[in-house]
């Protein structure tokens, strides 16, 4: 039950966060957002991991492949958030969550791990649910509704990656990875949204002029950077008190969380269609992890 509580309080403040990112993204652009997350994570994270290798507690096994889990899942952020103030919520969060289907897949064909005819089943069944919700071929179809997939694609990259080859490395090595990642590339966006001034109104969120922070824009990157670290220790916390298959099925339960929030602070009210979608890939979801591949 503990294990439950946690993995659900972490996907109601993840569903909260990534509505938070939506609600300012008329008021800062990403590069800012992740720079400013980055000042407060980089340092702290770095204090610590350096106490904690001097004192011989924790060993870097390999940076390579950190790094490299840490530009895919830099690579999916962007493209997830680069949705969110083009779709609605609700939408976003039925397409990234076709992730473990592509982890299913890429561990099949990259991690030597045989699926059976249930997760054969699940990666239709996904699949047909992200063709429902996102219509393709309608008046209604944009091409930014195809960005979720896209990062749930890279997520199931780092996460193989994360199995294959990063399995003995220390938690917090791979969070200071990523935070460094971000750091390096908020400061290579700040640098594009200076050169590439006329390309900021195509894509104002990814390439708008940096807004001087007031205190509400302040606030809500130090939240933000605080709720980050809550969503990942209770998330390791989960699946260190439940089993992997019990947490990941509550772990869905971010669907409904991201179509309250979606309401409540957009008025977005999911389609029939995305109810459908959502129920086949919540389904599919369910066979993958109750029906592991072998």
């Amino acid at each position: 039950m503990q294990g439950v509580a946690l993995i659900t309080l972490a996907v109601f403040l993840l569903a909260m966060a990534d509505a938070s990112v939506k609600y300012f993204s008329l008021r800062m652009p990403l590069w800012q957002l992740f720079l400013g997350v980055s000042f407060i994570s980089v340092p702290t994270l770095g204090a610590w991991l350096f106490r904690q290798v001097r004192a011989r507690r924790i060993r870097i096994r390999s940076l390579r492949w950190a790094a490299l889990r840490s530009v895919l899942l830099l690579v999916m952020w962007i493209t997830y958030y680069a949705a969110l103030p083009l779709i609605p919520l609700s939408v976003a969060a039925v397409a990234i969550y076709t992730a473990p289907l592509f982890i299913a897949l890429f561990a099949a064909w990259w991690g030597n791990e045989r699926l059976s005819p249930f997760g054969w089943l699940a990666v239709v069944l996904g699949f047909a649910g992200v063709v429902i919700v996102l219509e393709p071929g309608s008046l209604g179809f944009s091409l930014a509704a195809l960005l979720p997939v896209v990062a749930a694609i890279f997520y199931a990259m780092a996460m193989v990656v994360t199995r294959r080859h990063c399995r003995g490395e220390h938690p917090v090595v791979l969070a200071f990875a990523l935070n460094v990642v971000f750091l390096l590339a908020s400061c290579g966006g700040a640098v594009a949204s200076q050169v590439f001034t006329q390309a900021a109104a195509n894509v104002p969120f990814l390439l708008a002029t940096w807004q001087p922070l007031g205190v509400h824009e302040a606030l809500f990157i130090t939240a933000y950077a605080l709720v980050l670290v809550m969503i990942n220790i209770s998330t390791a916390r989960a699946y260190q008190l439940a089993p992997a298959a019990l947490v990941g099925t509550f772990d869905y339960a971010y669907l409904i969380f991201a179509c309250f929030w979606g309401y409540w602070l957009f008025d977005e009210v999911p389609t029939a269609h995305t109810w459908v979608g959502m129920l086949l890939i919540l389904l599919a979801g369910l066979l993958v992890a109750r029906r592991p591949s072998r």
